[in-house]
């Protein structure tokens, strides 16, 4: 689930990993290894990754909330 948001995110922005990584402040190596090795995304990681879909993107902030919703609530639930 997270990878797929993250390649959605990519996607939408037109950007890479790196740009990403400079725009949000998470660093690229959590970046790659949520594509590369299943890592799962923080809530506050995807706070920030909410902003930039916000900022670059014409998505409505309700379909935006509701995508990173989901994934909060998993990871609400494992902890």
């Amino acid at each position: 689930m997270d990878k797929k948001f993250l390649q959605y995110v990519i996607d939408k922005c037109e950007t890479t990993i790196n740009i990403l990584s400079k725009q949000t402040g998470i660093k690229y190596q959590k970046l790659y290894m949520v594509i590369h090795y299943d890592r799962k995304l923080l809530n506050e990681e995807l706070d920030k990754l909410e902003c930039v879909l916000k900022r670059q993107t014409t998505l409505s902030e309700n379909y935006i909330k509701k995508r990173i919703h989901k994934i909060k609530k998993r990871n609400d639930s494992q902890q």
